[in-house]
């Protein structure tokens, strides 16, 4: 299946000024059907943990690799699609069995072997970050769950807080309009939405602190940042897209586009997590109230 190109002739028409927030509510049936489906398949994996998690992230790793492949190199996506694939899977796997330095060495590997295949900088640069950007992501996720005390709260806030931030971005950007952030860049994101999308992630880090009895300042304070980065990853994403010309990363996911385009700012809220755990470790116990 052909990714869905996207013109970026000066003279291409365009739609009336009324008429993308129409088309963007239009889509609104198939976006909440999916998350209908998606978000309680993704809730309980976070909450079981373990190989209900590992098949999930295996799962995903499949979808957006294929999704990378067919965006990044459409006319070579078999060997595009073998390498994400396996430094993807095989991350998850690894960190799986709490390996997370060998998952992301794996993956780095993948990404380098992946990018011999290419005869420009700007490919060997395309194809080992593409592997990266699949991976990483994926075993940080599976070893942030594996985080004891507070994993299973880290990993359900952040559900919550990108899931809210997306919905509040999505609806402030539609009904609120208003300038865009960078019409090259994404011409259908606003600053209405980016600011309504943070403060949505604020409260929802608030909610997160009262479900999970923790400080509700911090988890405030959590939900911003975590909401202004999944909309930065978010932003990321438009940006590769435009790069390929595509408009969305596949469709399967109805409403939402490919894997890729519903879970961008949770790959991005994930690794700026743990980052901020790793300079800060006791960060989770205080969240989850075991740090005294």
């Amino acid at each position: 299946m052909a990714a869905s190109r996207v013109s970026n002739e000066p003279g291409a028409p365009r739609a009336p000024s009324g008429a993308a927030p129409e088309r963007r509510l239009h889509d609104i049936g198939p976006r909440v059907a999916s998350a209908l489906v998606l978000a309680p398949m993704a809730i309980w994996a976070a909450i079981q943990g373990g190989p209900w998690l590992a098949g999930a992230c295996g799962a995903a790793s499949v979808a957006m690799s294929y999704e990378w492949a067919r965006m990044s190199e459409p006319r070579d996506q078999a060997p595009a699609f073998a390498f994400c694939f396996a430094g993807a899977f095989g991350a998850v796997a690894a960190a799986s069995w709490g390996l997370l330095g060998i998952a992301l060495m794996w993956v780095a590997a993948c990404g380098a072997a992946s990018a011999l295949r290419r005869r420009s900088l700007a490919g060997v640069l395309e194809t080992f970050g593409g592997v990266l950007y699949v991976g990483a992501p994926c075993a940080l996720f599976m070893a942030l769950r594996a985080a004891d005390p507070g994993g299973r709260e880290a990993i359900l806030g952040l559900f919550v807080m990108i899931w809210s931030t997306d919905a509040a971005a999505y609806f402030g950007g539609t009904l609120i309009g208003g300038p865009r952030v960078s019409r090259r860049l994404s011409p259908q994101k606003t600053w209405a939405g980016l600011i309504t999308g943070t403060m949505a992630g604020a409260v929802a880090g608030l909610v997160c602190g009262a479900i999970f009895d923790g400080p509700l300042a911090l988890w405030s304070l959590c939900g911003g940042i975590v909401g202004a980065v999944g909309l930065a990853g978010d932003l990321l994403e438009s940006l590769l897209k435009r790069r390929f010309g595509v408009k969305d990363a596949s469709g399967l996911i109805p409403g939402h586009g490919g894997f890729l385009d519903r879970l961008d700012g949770l790959m991005a809220a994930t690794v700026v997590t743990a980052i901020a755990l790793r300079l800060d470790p006791g960060l989770l116990g205080r969240l989850t109230g075991a740090g005294g």
